[in-house]
């Protein structure tokens, strides 16, 4: 009789016991993917943040790359200019001493 009696009781208060239990587990389940989701959500907003930092970087090499290019033309043109100059005394020199 105590086994009829236990039967009896789980089929009477098992449903009642089973929903709040099932309602407990499945919010722990959403519970645990919002905090999941939360987590990407941050992992993608620091990595959109690394990725505009790697672009303001690349921007600066360029920048600096290009003033440097023109640093150097610019040097290259004063050599280019500083030889002409030299060429031409030489020549002036040269025509000085054949008269």
């Amino acid at each position: 009789m105590d086994i009829v009696a236990l039967a009896a009781i789980v089929f009477i208060f098992g449903p009642a016991l089973f929903i709040p239990i099932t309602a407990m587990v499945l919010k722990h389940r959403k519970e645990m993917l919002q905090m999941e989701l939360e987590k990407r959500r941050l992992s993608n907003q620091e990595v959109a943040k690394q990725i505009e930092a790697l672009r303001a970087e690349i921007a600066q090499l360029r920048e600096t790359a290009t003033q440097y290019d023109m640093s150097l033309q610019a040097n290259l043109e004063n050599l280019q200019e500083r030889v002409r100059y030299l060429e031409q005394q030489l020549e002036q020199a040269a025509r000085l001493h054949t008269y």
